[in-house]
């Protein structure tokens, strides 16, 4: 099972989904349909049907980028990151890359069925809560590297900075994302936009300050 999660078929089948998506729902389509939402997922854009299909491109070029960035990044860091698993770099680019699958099928779901209760907002921040969750869980095992983690000058010059630094950040993602996905779900969207915004200030300034002091600490 996991052989086929990490299977570069996979990845394909994840950047088709988003084209075969909207071709199945192209000839149904008006000319005109709504391509940008508001907070409250009420259209405030509308264009050319045609135009999903360069929404659709664009953002289907950044998930192939950061899915091959991210499963060939013991290829190309120079600070060599052999010791972070394949499979962990594999999950990684996998699961970022469902996301942005998940986020390019809403844009034509969003046009297709407006006005629609759900929407690309409805569903957005669920998403980014669950993302930060897994990528606060997967901290507990990445190495020092240029490209992925709290890439911070303390934690890359000294490889017991990082490992401290990232279990304590995994300790506060993994809920927080959680506590976000949550809130998303329940509370309307700016107040949850707003919770989103704290928590992420929050586990991202609390392990740089802790990654600091931890170097003051041992500079004596």
């Amino acid at each position: 099972m996991r052989r086929v999660f990490t299977s570069p078929l996979l990845a394909v089948v994840l950047i088709a989904l988003p084209f075969v998506y909207l071709g199945v729902q192209y000839a149904g389509l008006p000319e005109t349909v709504p391509v940008h939402f508001n907070a409250e997922g009420i259209a405030d854009q509308f264009g050319a049907k045609s135009s999903l299909w360069l929404h659709t491109s664009i953002l289907s070029t950044v998930a192939i980028g950061t899915y091959l960035l991210i499963r060939n990044l013991h290829k190309i860091d120079p600070k060599k990151t052999a010791k972070t698993s394949a499979a962990t770099l594999n999950s990684l680019a996998i699961v970022i890359l469902v996301f942005l699958t998940v986020i390019n099928i809403m844009i034509t779901y969003s046009a297709v069925n407006y006005p629609a209760k759900l929407s690309i907002t409805t569903v957005v921040l669920p998403a980014v809560g669950l993302l930060l969750s897994f990528l606060g869980y997967q901290m507990r095992t990445i190495q020092p590297n240029y490209f992925i983690g709290l890439r911070l000058p303390w934690t890359l010059e000294d490889d017991e900075n990082w490992a401290a630094t990232h279990q304590l950040a995994a300790r506060l993602w993994i809920p927080g994302g959680l506590i976000i996905a949550v809130t998303a779900l329940t509370l309307p969207f700016f107040s949850a936009f707003i919770i989103t915004m704290i928590i992420t200030a929050a586990i991202v300034i609390i392990p740089t300050v802790f990654s600091y002091r931890f170097y003051r600490k041992k500079q004596g």
